[in-house]
This record gives C-alpha cells, structure tokens and sequence, in this order.
C-alpha cells in the first residue's frame, strides 16, 4: 500500500512539472521584418536576473522585452530606406507616438521559476488592427510629410477592345513510335480590355518579388518604369489600411493564394516584379501595369488592399 501511495506521489510530482516545462521556451520570437509582417505584430521574451521574488522578476522581465521591442520596432521600414528610427529622429511627433505605441504592448505569456528565481516574459506589439503602427504612424507620416515623394498616379493612354487571347501553337519533333507527343505553353498574359468587355475579371494581385530584394513596410507600391504610382495606401479605403496596410506579404505562394481568399478573392492575378525602386518599390511593365489597372476597375481590389507581395 506505501509502495503504491509512493508511485502515485511520484507521478504526480512528474505532471505537476510538465506545464512549467512546456511554457519554458515555448514562446516564438517574431522579430525578422518579413515575419513580422506577415503574422502583423512583434514578438519578444524578456528574461530577468536570477535570485528575485516573482513580482520584482516578472516587472524586471517585462522592461527587458520592452527594450527588445523598442530595438525591433525602430529597425522597422516606413518607406525606402527610411526607418521607425528615422522617423523618430525627424519628427518629435514619431517618437512621442512611438514611446507610448510601447505602452500598449500586451502580455502574452509569463512564467517563474522558483528554483533559481527569475521570470520570462512573452510581450506583443501589433502592426495591424485597431491601436497598431498602421494606425498610429500613417497619419502622423502624412500630417509631417514624411510621405514618399508624390508622384503622378498611372492611368493607361489607351485601353483596347477585347481580344481573344490564343496560345500559340507549338510545333515539336515527330513522336516517337508509341510515344505521344508534348506540348508545353506557356499561360497567356492577363487580360486587357475595357473593363466592360473583360471576360475573366481578376478580383486580387499577386506581386512575386523573389528575385529581388524587397522589404516590407508600412509603405509599399507599385509603380511602372516611369515613376507612375499603380499602387499605395492613398488608393485604399481609411478601414481596410489599418487592418491590411498596404496589403499582405508571405515567401509561399499557397500561402498568398490562401491570405488572399481569406479576404473574399477567387481569382488572383499572379505578376513578376520588373525590377525594386529604394528596396519597398516594386515596378511593373506597362501591360501589366495596364492589366492591373482594368480589372482594378472592375473588382475595386486595389481600394480593398487584396494585394500580396511574394518574397525570397
């Protein structure tokens, strides 16, 4: 009987532990710009000193993650190579907003050991919603005209009529016998008409950057090769710009397809960059540039943001 009271003491010793281990390290950090755009928020564990009473630890943790928020956050792009820090350089407005923007981080985790008598903390500052850095810092941008540098918006000189588009035929070599023949080509381009005549309205973008090298910021846009603005935040409505900002990022183009029906897209148009301007410009050619103008004007995704750019 004092055997058995014995093992069932001991196992209950083990499953007490187990919650304490799982929270040790369990946290994720979000600190790399791309992820940190891509899940909208940043996330860090603070750790304190050992040998503290669990208040004095945990309020010791908590300065520590805020610090390591604040280091994060100022590496942060507003546009080009402009930073949060930049900005809080520049405009006395920045960075009061950016120091009480810290204060709202919220919790999102804390845990002490006893043993050695030290805490972690799991802090969050959000990028998008309600109370996030598109919310407080993009006005702030415009009232200080810390905006990019204006520049004329894109509207195609000519729009032709509705074509139908054919796939070129491909011609190959003579099939082996028993063998049939292959026939590879290439998906046509988007199409371009009037946007009365489209037949097959693209309700989304998919801007895929992976060959250069682009950074995510609380501006992006999308401008053709002669400095013509297709895309950036003034063409989106107030709402949609703080809980999407200039649109969603992702280095998996299941992923994009999947954020992209997330907010109500069936059928996405998928272009390559052309080139980046200032690392947080990507430019397109003309036909695409056009492409994305007329279906714009028929599913109204730009003003909706339904737009994700592709990294490497």
């Amino acid at each position: 009987m004092k055997k058995t009271i014995g093992v069932v003491m001991l196992l209950f010793m083990v499953l007490a532990t187990v919650p304490l281990a799982l929270s040790q390290g369990g946290w994720e950090t979000v600190k790399d710009p791309v992820k940190v755009f891509e899940e909208g928020y940043i996330q860090v564990v603070g750790a304190s000193e050992e040998g503290q009473s669990r208040y004095k630890a945990v309020r010791a943790a908590e300065v520590v993650a805020q610090r390591k928020l604040l280091e994060i956050l100022q590496g942060i792009n507003l546009y080009g190579v402009t930073t949060v820090k930049d900005g809080m350089l520049h405009s006395d407005a920045i960075s009061t907003t950016v120091k009480g923007f810290l204060r709202g981080a919220v919790q999102c985790g804390d845990t002490y050991y006893p043993d050695k008598r030290y805490a972690e903390v799991c802090m969050r500052l959000n990028i998008r919603g309600k109370g996030g850095l598109y919310d407080i810092i993009l006005p702030i941008m415009k009232d200080k005209q810390l905006w990019p540098e204006q520049k004329p918006a894109y509207k195609p000189a000519l729009i032709p009529k509705a074509v139908e588009t054919k796939v070129p035929e491909v011609k190959t070599a003579p099939p082996a016998p028993e063998q049939k023949p292959e026939v590879k080509a290439s998906a046509p381009p988007p199409e371009v008409a009037r946007p009365s005549e489209l037949t097959n309205v693209y309700d989304g973008l998919i801007l895929d950057a992976r060959e250069f090298q682009f950074r995510p910021a609380l501006v992006n846009r999308i401008i053709t090769d002669k400095d013509e603005i297709v895309f950036d935040p003034s063409k989106v409505v107030s709402t949609v710009l703080v809980e999407r900002g200039c649109g969603g990022f992702t280095t998996d183009a299941g992923k994009a397809k999947a954020l992209l029906q997330s907010w109500g897209c069936q059928n996405p148009m998928e272009l390559k960059v052309k080139s980046v301007v200032k690392l947080t410009d990507a430019q397109v050619g003309t036909d695409d540039a056009a492409a994305i103008y007329v279906h714009d004007q028929k599913s109204n995704m730009l003003a909706q943001a339904k737009v994700v750019f592709l990294l490497k």
